[in-house]
């Protein structure tokens, strides 16, 4: 007699005990016509058989009230719970799909558990942004019947789509450092606290750091390694050895603290210090004792302090992690090696040249909430690029062109995996979404420059025009704020643009720049644009002929730099517009020096000086002025007294592109650091390369030259 087909629950279910018993994690995927309802009942069939601690992610339209025993988030709202761990995470959607939500929620389940994505039903669900390409669905379904363990099935029609379970149980992870042996001097129920043997090790460490005269504390890893906990830990044993009086933990919101702040009470709790903590909507911004304090600051205005609390690099930025670090006392950073919030070694790499000497590194590597080898980590990473390695490659002769369409992409994985890779290592972070970019988008194109069948550069060019909405046309709007002849211009927009990191400063980037110029003539586009926030890339295009026409009042929320916009015309109406708005930032840089770019590198400053169009001088010096000026150039009165005159001089002076060139280099970093920023006498000699006890005289004679210049005579 033929054996009785189990029903959908019944194989959902052992599906489930399966994954228990094995201590990996897995994937389920279902679909319904009603997703929300589909995943209220997925809540309460797997809450009732085993699994602890349940997140939902869906829009308040698909789960008007949050499951009993279920903590419920909205999908733009997930980094409020990373960090913390649940062993059921459901995502319910109607339709977009989008990578970070996936990527970021994934790490959030615990081993044994399972992450559960329920959609709209198979033949209807587009996962991508309305009026996309298509891509990201080809792509994501084919990541989906790759999937090494999961349940994917349609709960309406009972029909299962594919089913794979680990093939056997996760060998044993130790959890805990019971048997650890410190070298230094870390309280034994301190070290109880940590979750892995790495973790005490790195509690030994930053024992031995807090005795030596080390500046920065560096911890690095894989996601779901426990950094911000144990982050934490460290600042509770700084505490208990007298080394922290005030500290200031920086990040972009209160929550994105949570792990730490929980860490750093849970290790006063264990030593035994009495603190008081302040919250504001639920989260933690303060806790204060007898003689510390430990508070939150937001990543925008956050100032050094004695000791600075950088949970996760890659949200702060290395430009202003540098700005912080180098003025701060002692330094602890904490960053991500691979996973949603962090970029890859090589951003890891950056975070580790620009902090402050000497310098300790410690890298957590067990995982802990899930054992070694985890298939839906495998998966994740596979599929949203959180793992990402060029490779070593060479160069065969003269590179080949292409242009890849977005289809090819969503199909060729290979392909997608080493496009992808160049792309992110050349930014400070990507996030997952990148992908829905150049796998989605109608106005992108992909240039690379390949040899022996690899990519060996790449560029994402995006065509811009007033028919798009806001996103689509960036850097138009940008130059629209300084003219209004923008609003009638077609414009492409380099929007990243990378070479392989071993064959970089050959000229492949030049190269590969000449046929996206080219391309873009084809197109008839008025402009070639770039908008960027890595400084280190400014000479770059200044070489290639394009013109700065826009910096940012404020900081990019990734790289902690200001945003800087370059272009070269390539119709008249292009280069009208581009001209008119090179000389507005030509006055904007000269009068806001000393507030909005205060901060803005000097030495970038003077090169965009250098490269700006000429402005016919905005002001003059009233007749007290020059006297003023005349004055301190004949010895008659201090420099201060005269500052205001020699201020506007400078102004006068440089607004001329010709007169740039009549100064040298330590003249025009001197007169940008000390008469336009304002910087105080000791850090503008040291921009400046000049002796501090010889600044009088180097002002003195740069006021005659500024003076001369600016035609004012004195005789």
């Amino acid at each position: 007699m033929r054996a009785v087909e189990p029903t959908l629950r019944e194989r959902l279910l052992s599906y489930a005990r399966a994954i228990g018993e094995s201590r990996y994690r897995g994937l389920l995927v279902a679909h319904s016509a009603s997703p929300g309802k589909a995943a209220r009942e997925i809540i309460e069939l797997l809450s009732g058989h085993g699994h602890r601690g349940c997140i939902a992610a869906a829009p308040r339209r698909l789960l008007p009230s949050c499951p009993p025993g279920c903590r419920c988030i909205s999908p733009g709202g997930f980094q409020r719970v990373l960090g913390q761990e649940a062993q059921l995470v459901v995502i319910a959607t109607d339709g977009l799909l989008r990578p970070n939500l996936v990527a970021g929620l994934a790490g959030v389940v615990s081993a044994g558990g399972l992450l559960a994505i329920v959609t709209p039903p198979l033949d209807q669900w587009n996962p991508g942004p309305a009026g996309g390409a298509g891509g990201y669905r080809r792509y994501l379904l084919g990541a989906l019947r790759r999937a090494p363990v999961i349940f994917w099935a349609d709960i309406d029609l009972g029909k299962v789509y594919a089913e794979r379970r680990p093939r056997e149980r996760a060998r044993e992870w130790r959890l805990g450092a019971k048997d650890y042996k410190p070298r230094h001097a870390v309280p034994r129920v301190l070290l109880g606290l940590a979750a892995t043997r790495s973790q005490a090790q790195a509690l030994d460490e930053f024992a031995s750091f807090l005795s030596s005269r080390s500046r920065s504390f560096l911890l690095t890893g894989d996601r779901g390694r426990g950094k911000s906990f144990l982050l934490g830990l460290a600042a509770a044993l700084a505490v208990k050895r007298g080394s922290i009086g005030e500290a200031v933990a920086v990040a972009p919101s209160p929550a994105s603290l949570t792990s730490f702040f929980q860490g750093l009470v849970r290790g006063l709790d264990a030593l035994s210090i009495g603190y008081r903590v302040k919250q504001r909507g639920g989260d933690i911004v303060a806790v204060t004792g007898p003689w510390f304090r430990i508070a939150y600051q937001p990543m925008d205005s956050a100032k050094p302090a004695a000791v600075l609390v950088v949970d996760e690099a890659g949200t702060v930025g290395v430009s202003r992690l540098r700005r912080l670090s180098w003025r701060s006392g002692r330094i602890l950073v904490a960053t991500t090696i691979h996973g949603y919030e962090g970029s890859g070694r090589v951003f890891v790499h950056m975070v580790e040249e620009v902090l402050p000497r000497p310098l300790k590194r410690l890298e957590l590597e067990e995982p802990i909430r899930y054992p070694p080898g985890d298939p839906l980590e495998e998966w994740v990473n596979e599929t949203f690029m959180l793992k990402f390695d060029p490779g070593s490659l060479s160069l065969f002769g003269e590179p080949g062109y292409e242009q890849i369409p977005a289809e090819k992409l969503a199909s060729d994985h290979a392909l997608l995996r080493q496009v992808y890779s160049l792309l992110a290592l050349a930014h400070y972070r990507s996030e997952p979404d990148y992908l829905l970019v150049l796998l989605e988008s109608n106005t992108h194109t992909l240039h690379v420059l390949h040899s022996d069948n690899k990519v060996i550069a790449v560029a994402d060019v995006g065509l811009e025009d007033w028919e798009q909405p806001e996103e689509g046309r960036v850097g138009l709007l940008l130059l629209s704020l300084h003219t209004e002849g923008a609003k009638r211009l077609r414009a492409a927009r380099i929007v990243r643009i990378a070479v392989h990191p071993e064959l970089q400063r050959r000229g492949l980037g030049s190269k590969l720049l000449s046929y996206v110029e080219e391309w873009a003539r084809g197109r008839g586009v008025d402009l070639v644009m770039a908008v960027f926030g890595r400084h280190d890339v400014i000479e770059f295009w200044l070489r290639a002929g394009y013109t700065p026409f826009y910096v940012s009042p404020r900081f990019n929320k990734y790289t902690g730099e200001k945003n800087i916009g370059v272009a070269k015309p390539f119709t008249g109406a292009g280069k009208e517009a581009l001209e008119e708005a090179a000389r507005e930032l030509r006055l904007r840089l000269l009068f806001s020096a000393h507030s909005v770019y205060r901060d803005l590198a000097t030495e970038k400053i003077v090169m965009l000086l250098q490269s700006l169009p000429s402005v016919d001088p905005p002001v003059s010096l009233t007749p007290g002025q020059r006297r003023r000026l005349c004055k301190h150039i004949q010895g008659f009165i201090e420099a201060e007294q005269a500052f205001d005159a020699l201020h506007i001089a400078t102004i006068i002076v440089l607004s001329r592109r010709d007169y740039v060139d009549k100064l040298n280099d330590r003249q025009l970093l001197l007169a940008t650091a000390r008469l336009l920023q304002g910087k105080p006498p000791h850090e503008a000699a040291e921009i400046a390369g000049i002796p501090l006890e010889n600044l009088d005289e180097e002002l003195h004679d740069l006021a005659e030259s500024v003076a001369t210049m600016a035609s004012i005579k004195c005789s």
